[in-house]
């Protein structure tokens, strides 16, 4: 029997003795039943996914204590036991390993690789088949089949080479190896310019992380290196304020106005300053001065006082 139809008949044993309970209320014909319905759990054939899903066990626990039926639900509870703790100290079966297979496993090794180490040879093949992503664009500049897979064999060659000679050091030179893959994988531009001889192998190993980004990453951290430099100029806000006040939607008679109108004549055109008229707690006194404009176009900086008693002589 399977343990979905296990679950299932188990399931309708508990519903059975559930009802029979509380003990106290047991008669004779009750005990019978109760007994019967205990055989047939004995001979379901129990596992701990049947045991926890069921919870058999907290119902047949109750009748323990019972003159008749407590031996034999003891027993039960006893044999689940045993059935539970075997199961759960059970080693877990081991899965079979998967074993990985190389994405070069399908490349041939290249007469110029077969006296290179293996390691060495992983990493040339996997600098041919990074190259190899750029057959269409190379397609589409004229090169044939035949001589674009004889450029990547040699442009793998030259800079598995120009890896080794630069570092001979195992660890660094498996840590340059994984830099330019991931790099080569990226820009497209960087695999061109390997295929076509615009960049040399030798210059190839000394470049730096900027030089070997994308052209979209380069432009990305020209706007970043942009904004940083401009947050730092004290005068950013007076150089853009142009744009500033396009942004605001400042414009017209509001491009010269400031932060203070006069109350009486309703200026606008004002200027202020700050002096520390008074002792160092003291918030800073603003003398705020409006611009006046003469008849002869001229133009002098009064204070509001003196425009204020001149608009008031005027009415």
């Amino acid at each position: 029997m399977s343990s979905a139809a296990t679950i299932v008949t188990v399931n309708e044993i508990k519903g059975g003795l559930s009802k029979e309970l509380p003990l106290e209320d047991l008669t004779d014909e009750s005990v019978e039943r109760c007994q019967d319905m205990m055989k047939r759990l004995d001979e379901c054939n129990m596992n701990l996914k049947v045991l926890s899903g069921t919870l058999i066990g907290t119902v047949v626990s109750k009748y323990k204590t019972h003159a008749t039926l407590g031996p034999l639900a003891k027993n039960l509870v006893k044999k689940w036991k045993k059935v539970a703790r075997a199961e759960a100290n059970a080693p877990a079966a081991k899965k079979p390993a998967v074993r990985r297979e190389s994405s070069t496993a399908d490349i041939p090794l290249a007469p110029e690789w077969e006296d290179l180490t293996p390691l060495r040879q992983n990493i040339a093949k996997k600098l041919q088949s990074l190259l190899a992503l750029s057959k269409k664009e190379m397609m589409s500049a004229g090169v044939n089949r035949d001589a674009f897979l004889n450029m990547c064999v040699s442009c793998a060659t030259e800079v598995e080479a120009a890896i080794n000679a630069k570092h001979k050091d195992r660890t660094a030179y498996g840590a340059k190896a994984r830099s330019l893959c991931f790099n080569m994988k990226k820009n497209a531009q960087l695999r061109s310019n390997l295929l076509m001889g615009s960049t040399a192998a030798e210059e190839l190993v000394t470049m730096s992380s900027e030089q070997l980004a994308t052209s979209e990453t380069k432009e990305a951290r020209e706007v970043e290196v942009k904004k940083l430099c401009d947050s730092r100029l004290l005068d950013w806000e007076q150089a853009n304020e142009g744009k500033i006040n396009d942004m605001c939607g400042i414009k017209g008679d509001l491009l010269e106005a400031s932060l203070f109108t006069c109350g009486r004549c309703n200026s606008i055109k004002t200027t202020s300053t700050q002096r520390q008229t008074r002792s160092a707690d003291e918030p800073m006194t603003v003398f705020v001065f409006v611009l006046i404009v003469e008849r002869d176009g001229s133009a002098k900086v009064v204070s509001l006082r003196t425009v204020c008693q001149q608009v008031i002589a005027a009415a």
